[in-house]
């Protein structure tokens, strides 16, 4: 119960608002109902689509708001550069006062329709998105979707409790999974939090829409390394499958059987998945088919198939100028290198991906890239600055909640240089360089520090470490 003190401040803070409220207009104190719906900020083309008809004509919602601005109702904010896929200028509503219009709005009766309205907005927004992945604005739709977090998660509420919106919210759900959205923010536990409550509420005899979800809702829970949720949201997949041939289903069963089992198996589901995919039109869905299969052809095929699948996915990213998926595909290339090829000529790629993902506030990539880098070191027997990566790696991972353990390929990659490198060193020694590692500030900066100066040691024709085989990743 609030205190005497505390209920005078909310009566003045309410007589303020009601005051404010009085000097709007007509239209503006409808308009900042209708606001009410957006939590956290929006921008112009957002409030026309969710807010215009019935009272307000769309060509009126911006005088209306910078009626709502003048008058201190709202903020606006400035992002300096939007590019075609965001407007460059935002707009909020104080919480105090947008929860004010959301009690108009609740006493009018139109919340629940302005709310359909909402989440088919963010629906549509995440689908343009997913239908763009994989090409030149990438990254700016990881920006832009990260931005709208608030908004998207308040969509996804909505459909989980509303009747009849499930779908449309699971549509949501895996289309932020198609652009990488939850991995880019190491969001994974929300995005299957939301993808299971979603996906209980679909009917099965929908068919593709639920097979869909539950091969992601079985991809999170691989990329997480729980298996034996895996094994179940694979099993219901393949019940809401129309084919054992459809391509979620094979995706999924393909990532399964490289990251879980390390079954060669893989390499010819994937490429399966990924011509299913194509042949859908589905080019953001193929684009992370490709880049398992040539990460299966890396981990657990010949060179030649290696090479092969890595040169595929990297002429891909390159056609489509997409520029986050190019760092993946450097980091293929490195660990193609790793793998198959000259371990040394892997320094640079590594250090070229892990630049470009910083800058676009990547938490995902970093922590692969940096863990491979640990890898080509030790492969290069610069056994002491593979300890200190090998540290810089796990804060990453402590940070983003990327996680190698139950990842079979990984492990065993991991296991294999952390033993190699203990047998260099004495083990003070590399508790010391692998502190020195995981309690540094920057450990971005002292890791391609590091790469780059065994870069100009190393040279081209380093030998590598006879322990370290293409073998070490399918035994």
């Amino acid at each position: 119960m609030p205190s005497p003190a505390a209920g005078r401040y909310l009566r003045t803070l309410r007589g303020v608002i009601d005051w404010s409220h009085s000097l709007c207009t007509p239209g503006e104190r409808l308009l900042w109902a209708r606001l009410s719906v957006f939590v956290g900020c929006f921008d112009l083309r957002a409030a026309e689509a969710v807010c215009a008809g019935d009272g307000i004509e769309p060509e009126d919602v911006l005088d209306l708001i910078d009626g709502l601005v003048h008058k201190s109702v709202m903020t606006v904010e400035s992002l300096g550069s939007g590019g075609r896929y965001e407007s460059t200028t935002r707009y909020r509503l104080l919480e105090t006062i947008r929860q004010y219009g959301t009690d108009r709005l609740r006493a009018e009766g139109n919340a629940t329709g302005l709310l359909i309205r909402h989440s088919d907005y963010y629906q549509a927004l995440t689908a343009r998105g997913a239908a763009e992945w994989c090409g030149p604005d990438e990254v700016g739709w990881l920006v832009r979707l990260r931005r709208e977090l608030p908004n998207l998660r308040s969509a996804l509420d909505f459909c989980r409790v509303h009747p009849g919106r499930a779908l449309t919210g699971a549509a949501i759900a895996v289309d932020l999974m198609r652009t990488r959205c939850w991995f880019f923010g190491s969001t994974l536990g929300e995005a299957r939090h939301w993808l299971e409550s979603l996906s209980a509420l679909l009917d099965p005899a929908l068919g593709e829409p639920t097979a869909l979800v539950t091969a992601m809702k079985a991809f999170v829970a691989i990329i997480q390394a729980d298996h034996p949720a895996a094994d179940v949201f694979l099993d219901e997949c393949r019940a809401a499958s129309a084919s054992p041939k459809a391509a979620p289903l094979v995706y999924a069963e393909g990532v399964y059987a490289l990251l879980v089992r390390g079954d060669p198996a893989c390499i010819g589901r994937l490429a399966h998945a990924r011509e299913a995919f194509l042949a859908a039109g589905h080019t953001g869905d193929a684009h992370m088919a490709t880049m398992f299969w040539a990460l299966a052809a890396v981990f657990l095929g010949d060179r030649a198939t290696a090479r092969s699948a890595c040169d595929t996915y990297v002429a891909e990213a390159e056609a489509a100028g997409a520029p986050w998926a190019h760092t993946w595909a450097q980091w293929c290339t490195a660990l193609a290198e790793l793998l198959h090829g000259e371990p040394s000529r892997g320094l640079l790629p590594l250090c070229d991906a892990l630049v470009r993902q910083c800058a676009v506030d990547d938490n995902w990539g970093p922590a692969w890239t940096l863990e491979t880098l640990a890898w080509t070191l030790g492969a290069l027997a610069h056994h002491d600055r593979a300890a200190v990566v090998l540290g810089v790696a796990h804060q990453y991972r402590q940070v983003t909640g990327a996680g190698i353990t139950g990842l079979h390929p990984v492990t065993t990659l991991h296991a294999r240089t952390q033993n190699l490198v203990q047998k260099h060193m004495t083990a003070e020694a590399y508790t010391e360089a692998w502190e020195r590692g995981a309690t540094t500030r920057d450990g971005v900066t002292l890791a391609l520090a590091i790469a780059r100066e065994a870069h100009r040691e190393t040279g081209t024709q380093a030998p590598r470490d006879p322990s370290r085989t293409q073998a070490d990743c399918s035994g």
